[in-house]
């Protein structure tokens, strides 16, 4: 189901959302205090599965959160710009189109990753709204594009840096999160204390195993994405030939050329 489908299952248009500033009841994991409303206790639990499954991955979802919310901590004009209720849910679940189980709830067979992650976010919130675990006036259709769009535009960073500064803090926690170089956006005790509750020695490992069998098991999701790579790199017999949207282009230039051999773009 499209992005489009999924808003209208509930019609959640027009109510009044949840503000930038909005003091939430909180919890502290890592020494980082984060938010604890229902909501996002209900997604922690959800990504439980994933703590057995593919435990870097249930890791790397902690420490977006975690660093994100460090990083909105210790600057409190950017933490009351920021809704971090949908931060933390957009963190939280913004990777669940890596679950490679093979009847996975969340995983369909033409989207990329990062669209599956962003439907089943949403479609998560709305059961939240319908089962009256949250409040339709706070996850309106407007909250809810946010963090559809923070989630699926995850890897798109050229597009999402035009968005709204919620959605872009989703995505810029998981560039905060990624190893490298210390960001001093973070405090050097948070870093220490949530890495040490969730280190990261095995993302690239994981992400390796996962990209590669995503690439294996859903080419279609992953053609004219950076996972064609993983595949080309390590899935026998993958081919994206006849699928990059060179080849769509080239094939219609070719066909044009052979109807108008004389033509010109000025034509």
């Amino acid at each position: 189901m499209k992005f489009s489908g999924v808003l209208s299952v509930l019609a959640l248009a027009g109510a009044a959302v949840a503000k930038p500033g909005t003091k939430y009841p909180t919890t502290t994991i890592a020494g980082v205090e984060v938010v604890d409303t229902q909501i996002v206790r209900d997604a922690r639990k959800l990504i439980e599965v994933f703590n057995g499954l593919q435990p870097y991955l249930y890791k790397h979802l902690y420490r977006t959160w975690l660093f994100g919310a460090a990083a909105l901590n210790a600057n409190e004009t950017l933490k009351n710009t920021v809704d971090l209720e949908l931060h933390a849910v957009g963190t939280i679940l913004h990777d669940l189109g890596w679950d490679m189980r093979p009847n996975s709830p969340w995983v369909t067979q033409a989207d990329r990753f990062e669209v599956d992650s962003g439907v089943a976010a949403v479609k998560f919130v709305q059961e939240q709204v319908a089962s009256n675990k949250c409040s339709a006036k706070k996850w309106n259709a407007d909250r809810l594009e946010k963090l559809y769009d923070g989630i699926s535009l995850q890897t798109e960073l050229s597009i999402i840096k035009y968005k709204n500064i919620q959605s872009q803090w989703i995505v810029n926690s998981v560039g905060l999160e990624f190893p490298g170089p210390r960001n001093p956006l973070i405090p050097e005790k948070d870093y220490n204390n949530i890495l040490a509750a969730y280190p990261n020695d095995f993302l690239f490992r994981g992400s390796n195993i996962t990209f590669t069998y995503l690439a294996g098991h859903k080419p279609e999701g992953s053609y004219n994405t950076f996972l064609q790579d993983f595949g080309v790199a390590y899935v026998p017999g993958y081919d994206p030939s006849g699928h990059r949207l060179f080849d769509i282009l080239h094939e219609g230039l070719e066909a044009e050329v052979e109807k108008h051999p004389n033509a010109t773009i000025y034509s």
